[in-house]
């Protein structure tokens, strides 16, 4: 009597979906969002096309989670940075966040090449690309706001700064994927050694 195949194993539904979203990220990253296609990335997970829009809805909705997937990997790394050392001087904390930052996008190349092409960043991917930025200005300012010398700093005052210091990051990080041999801990440096200045006159005022 010939043995039955074993049954197959269901992929529980989480695991599943942080694969898709693992693939949907080297693909859209290394092709762009339009050339991307979702037979491609389909055919890369190993399930069918169907199942992927019915995880996501569409081939934006992916995108859209894929960016929210990095949103909160994101988050969770910077905090980690900021809780590290607690007892560092101010300027070595947020030395620490901005590293952290360079960091993700070094680990997630791909994925930040298409942040970069915001062109074609449309509804809800576009919308999640704001939400990376405000909410890790957000953080970094409450983080800020918690340094000795900085917890009666208005927000009115510190907020523009923090975006100023997101935006430098932002840019510095697509000069060094046109140009590479800067690693993180220099680009960090470079952003601190910028900013910290202007950080530092609102401690005082």
């Amino acid at each position: 009597m010939t043995a039955k195949p074993p049954a197959r194993t269901r992929m529980p539904r989480a695991e599943r979906e942080t694969q898709m979203l693992e693939v949907a990220e080297r693909v859209f990253g290394a092709r762009g969002f339009q050339a991307a296609t979702m037979d491609e990335i389909a055919e890369q997970v190993g399930v069918t096309k169907p199942l992927i829009y019915d995880y996501f809805g569409s081939k934006e909705g992916l995108l859209a989670a894929t960016i929210e997937r990095a949103r909160h990997q994101l988050l969770a790394e910077v905090i980690t940075a900021w809780e590290s050392n607690p007892d560092a001087t101010p300027r070595l904390r947020v030395r620490a966040v901005i590293t952290a930052f360079f960091d993700f996008i070094d680990e997630h190349d791909r994925g930040f090449a298409l942040l970069r092409t915001e062109g074609s960043l449309i509804g809800e991917a576009a919308a999640s690309v704001e939400r990376i930025r405000q909410q890790t200005a957000k953080a970094l300012a409450e983080g800020i706001t918690m340094l000795p010398g900085f917890a009666e700093v208005p927000s009115r005052r510190l907020v523009p700064l923090v975006e100023v210091i997101i935006g430098g990051i932002e840019r510095l990080a697509a000069y060094r994927s046109e140009s590479p041999g800067m690693s993180a801990q220099e680009a960090a440096e470079i952003v601190v050694t910028t900013t910290w200045d202007g950080l530092a006159s609102l401690a005082r005022a």
